[in-house]
């Protein structure tokens, strides 16, 4: 019965504390957007950088693939430099994931809230 009553105090100081939790998401979501990380494939043939909201900020890819190694109209070729593509995009996405996650529980620790298990998977 204690238990009841700690959870619905623990529900009312979130709710009086509403203005300054709202203020830290804001500045979370604006810390995420800084937040960047980088991922490459092939030796470094394809880089993919990402932040921290999940976002794709730039793809580059090694000219000398372009020019040299990936013949356009070779099939094989073409979805090798598409694999490439796919795989630096995908990595850096889970590297910014993981940022995200943990700037998450370090807000959460500096606020006093315990996430719940799983809580962080909301970005996944």
């Amino acid at each position: 019965m204690f238990d009841q009553f700690k959870g619905m105090a623990s529900i009312a100081a979130l709710m009086k504390d509403l203005p300054r939790l709202k203020e830290r998401m804001e500045e979370v979501k604006r810390r995420l957007g800084e937040i960047t990380v980088e991922a490459d494939t092939g030796g470094g043939a394809v880089r993919a950088v990402a932040n921290g909201q999940l976002r794709i900020v730039s793809v580059h890819v090694d000219p000398a693939m372009l020019s040299g190694l990936v013949d356009p109209a070779n099939a094989d070729d073409r979805a090798v430099a598409e694999d490439l593509i796919t795989g630096a995009v995908n990595a850096a996405l889970t590297k910014a994931r993981e940022a995200a996650e943990q700037e998450m529980r370090t807000t959460a620790a500096d606020l006093g809230i315990a996430l719940p298990p799983g809580m962080e998977g909301l970005l996944s």
